[in-house]
């Protein structure tokens, strides 16, 4: 070609790459407002009260930060609603002017991508005098000839501003201020060149998003019309201001879209659980973005685009001097994403989308060194598989996950929840923290626990296990590059056995067995009363409220767990029994009430003594009685499958929809299998 150069490197569909989890734009679930909200900066509707607030502010760079602000979004067919509550002790602002430049003050910034294509959005700022700034980019900043609309206005957008102290006051201590908004559709969803409708979006759909709080460093100033002036560094410069915003760029750059977050809008009202799921185009469309950065560097330096740079695996490029296209497919959606540089994104669907892969590691041997792990988690990502579940400590986690991550792997750790053996300094000093059997026997006692040795299950319904519990998750979530926390263990003991074990414990279980029944300790007794006015029944296997009690102590703890993981901005997982039916009859755990991102249900036939079709039941099965709330990625056992009939049990599992699939475990995850995994991935 005289002109233009294509380069390609597509050998295999782009499956995932190792972009740093703490700039993966996260992803929120935007719910219907049940009744009218009064823009007054309270925000103290009811429907407020059930919105679930975004995942926490880090800094623009990446890094977690300790700030404290709580986001939440509402939407009706009229209006987009933004609440953000923000803690600060010195309240000052100076912008009185409309479409000033707020960010000189303390401020609150919503950003718009409508599209999702990065390269027409909306900003909107506001800071504590309630003086709001509303811009149009039409062109982003990152070109050459960027097209920013300063006088472009929202008619209709309403927005208030409570305080919690006094403005300009630096005599008193402030508690900070809250933002409310309420932006016309007709703003967002027909902005720029379009005629303006007011046209809401339809449910499911999805925008781009990002918030941002600015503030500055200050010191008492009684020369200063606010009280305050900003601190100056040695030199007489003015400190940086900090930036902490919801979805990170990576650089002190905002007016990157690519990375902002994914808004999903409900037909839900405010308060249903619906799981925010990540987008599965982020990491192949960010390592479009990536390309072209390099290329607008190139451009930069040189005065064109460099026709000789080389794609990464699994891209494709026509380049000149002028122009370029990057497309890729993203093997998960089976769309084919493709950005140029006039910076139009566009996704087309060319193929079926395939589910995604799921592989539990066992990560406990300490023989196996880096070089090891690094040759392992390549030959996984090779195969097919699109995320470990990383198992051990939280040291050993730590030290395998920069080897999952640079083969392209996302990270999962898993953490043992209510059976957690490893807790040994716990059991000794807390042993009445432990569940009970009807028959009075503690899973702190070594020969009194149920079945195996391991099995050292606490009380769901204890204050001090929840706080345990809560600090293992916050260990675990604190790793860099992991992205999610996988609860296993979420559930008492099996108080009826899978028929294929029956046989293994000399066990008849088609009934409850006092040996096995969980937990009646004082502890939950006590809670029992005190809900249901009585002790449980004699007959406690028919004791309908006494079940319903274990089941919500079970789900409640579930739920303090989920939210503590979301708390650092990781997703919430869970191993669970095949579906929440049948988990509630054998371990007290219907999964359908806990608050997940992800389940991953165990449906290893050979326990159950079932055929391998039995899998396509429960799969079915777990989606209805979920009513599709989060995504389900059921689990084989691959000790039961040879490579043709892992490759048939994917087969029926992706004709489902399914939109993932796990594999337990590397141990098992033979040659032979990756192998097969790899010729049905093709």
């Amino acid at each position: 070609m005289s002109h233009t150069t294509l380069l390609t490197t597509l050998l295999l569909p782009l499956c995932g790459l190792a972009a740093a989890d703490e700039l993966m734009p996260p992803p929120y679930v935007c719910q219907r407002a049940a009744q009218e909200i009064t823009i007054d900066g309270k925000g103290d509707e009811p429907a407020w009260q059930h919105a679930r607030p975004l995942s926490p502010l880090r800094d623009i760079e990446g890094p977690a930060v300790q700030d404290g602000t709580t986001i939440r979004m509402l939407w009706d067919d009229r209006y987009l609603y933004i609440l953000a509550d923000m803690p600060e002790e010195n309240l000052w602002a100076t912008q009185r002017e409309h479409d000033s430049i707020i960010f000189h003050d303390p401020d609150f910034e919503v950003f718009i991508d409508p599209l999702c294509e990065g390269n027409h959005y909306i900003e909107l700022e506001t800071n504590q005098l309630n003086t709001v700034w509303e811009l149009l980019v039409a062109r982003t900043y990152r070109h050459a000839n960027p097209v920013i609309l300063h006088d472009w206005d929202m008619p209709g957008l309403k927005h208030a501003v409570h305080l919690r102290g006094t403005l300009n006051n630096a005599g008193d201590t402030d508690s900070g201020w809250s933002v409310e908004m309420a932006i016309p559709w007709r703003s967002i969803t027909s902005h720029g060149a379009l005629p303006r409708a007011d046209e809401p979006p339809q449910p499911g759909t999805a925008m781009r998003f990002n918030f941002s709080r600015v503030n500055w460093q200050v010191q008492k100033d009684a020369a200063s019309p606010t009280g305050y002036a900003k601190c100056k560094d040695a030199q007489g410069n003015t400190l940086p201001e900090s930036n902490h915003v919801w979805a990170p760029t990576g650089v002190v750059n905002i007016h990157q879209p690519e990375h902002w977050g994914r808004v999903v809008f409900s037909a839900q009202p405010a308060g249903v659980w619906e799981s925010a799921e990540p987008d599965p185009e982020d990491d192949a469309r960010l390592a479009l973005y990536a390309y072209a950065e390099r290329q607008e560097e190139h451009r930069r330096q040189h005065g064109a685009y460099d026709t000789a740079l080389i794609p990464p695996h699994g891209m494709r490029v026509m380049a000149d001097a002028r122009f370029f296209s990057v497309s890729t497919l993203c093997a998960r959606t089976g769309r084919e994403l493709r950005l140029d540089s006039n910076g139009a994104f566009t996704a087309q669907r060319v193929a079926q989308p395939q589910p995604e892969i799921y592989l539990w590691v066992h990560g406990g041997n300490r023989t196996h060194d880096a070089a090891f792990w690094n040759k392992r988690f390549a030959d996984y990502a090779a195969a097919g598989v699109d995320t470990v579940i990383i198992g051990d400590t939280v040291e050993q986690v730590q030290a395998l996950t920069p080897c999952a991550r640079k083969a392209g792997l996302r990270v999962i750790a898993w953490v043992w929840a209510v059976n957690r053996p490893q807790d040994k300094d716990f059991l000794k000093a807390h042993p009445e923290c432990y569940a009970v059997s009807r028959d009075g026997k503690s899973c702190a006692v070594e020969k009194e626990r149920p079945f195996v040795g391991y099995y050292q299950f606490f009380c769901p319904n204890n204050p001090t296990v929840r706080e345990h519990l809560c600090k293992v998750v916050d260990r675990f979530a604190a790793i860099p590059g992991v992205s999610a926390i996988q609860l296993d263990y979420m559930r008492l003991p099996d108080v009826v056995l899978p028929r294929g074990l029956w046989e293994k414990y000399g066990l008849t279980m088609d009934h409850e067995l006092a040996p096995y029944d969980f937990c009646y300790c004082a502890t939950c007794r006590r809670l029992f009363r005190e809900q249901y006015g009585r002790d449980v029944q004699e007959d406690a296997e028919h004791d309908a409220e006494w079940r319903e009690f274990r089941l919500q102590s079970v789900a409640d703890l579930a739920s303090a767990l989920c939210e503590r993981a979301r708390s650092h901005g990781r997703s919430a997982a869970c191993a669970v029994f095949p579906t929440p039916q049948t988990a509630a009859r054998m371990v007290r755990q219907d999964w359908s009430r806990f608050p997940l991102d992800l389940a991953l249900p165990m449906d290893y036939f050979s326990f159950y003594n079932e055929p391998a079709t039995w899998v396509n039941d429960m799969a079915d099965a777990a989606v209805k009685e979920t009513q599709s709330r989060f995504p389900i990625a059921p689990g084989l056992h691959l000790p039961d499958y040879t490579p043709e009939s892992l490759q048939r049990a994917l087969d029926d599992l992706r004709a489902r929809g399914i939109q993932g699939i796990s594999l337990f475990s590397d141990e098992e995850f033979t040659p032979a299998l990756q192998q097969a995994l790899k010729e049905w991935r093709k």
